[in-house]
């Protein structure tokens, strides 16, 4: 319940930026406050979305916890599927933000060394992974101290993709909505559901 509510309280934020202000201020004001330590910091946090960490969750899932293993595969299978299908099928020309303001030739903070991305902006794949991985994390930790850790990580992935000049925020807000709702309709279908078929039956 923690995650969700976390979840909510992020799009409503994203959201209010959204209809505040416009693409350039968005990313004006995330890039104007930059620092050494949020360099390292954000790129760490991007790289919990690589895939290293969701293979190496699976793994773990199938020795410990395997009636998660199917599952969780599932939504991960899901959730690329809809953001690669978006990106590259419906909005294959969708800028980045460097290229997006390209010909306003303005000087933009560039982490050292890292790739900027110039296409397929919309929508985030590293949100969605990190959303969609740690909603299985928090479900896993049941509590609700360990929920919001979970959420604050998945929120940590999201912003990461702004910082580093990869993603616009809506790109972030859609991203985070397919990536937990992929995960919350492979619970449903995949787990709850078949618990209450078989409660019925049982009945």
């Amino acid at each position: 319940m923690t995650f969700s509510l976390a979840l909510l309280a992020f799009e409503c934020l994203c959201i209010w930026v959204l209809i505040t202000f416009s693409r350039l201020d968005q990313m004006t004001w995330v890039n104007s406050r930059h620092a050494m330590w949020a360099d390292y910091l954000f790129q760490f946090f991007t790289g919990l979305a690589e895939v290293f960490l969701p293979i190496g969750f699976a793994v773990y899932l199938y020795v410990k916890e395997r009636s998660f293993f199917t599952p969780f595969l599932a939504s991960y299978a899901l959730s690329t599927l809809i953001v690669q299908g978006i990106k590259h099928l419906l909005f294959p020309l969708a800028l980045r933000p460097m290229a997006y303001f390209a010909d306003l030739h303005l000087s933009w903070y560039v982490v050292p060394g890292l790739e900027i991305h110039t296409q397929n902006s919309f929508p985030s794949g590293h949100t969605a992974a990190a959303w969609f991985m740690f909603f299985w994390f928090a479900l896993l930790g049941k509590s609700r101290s360990w929920g919001f850790f979970m959420a604050f990580l998945a929120m940590g992935v999201a912003y990461s993709r702004v910082y580093l000049m990869q993603h616009f925020p809506v790109d972030i807000a859609v991203g985070a909505c397919i990536g937990f709702a992929s995960s919350a309709i492979v619970y449903y279908f995949m787990l709850i559901k078949p618990q209450v078929s078989h409660a019925k039956n049982v009945a």
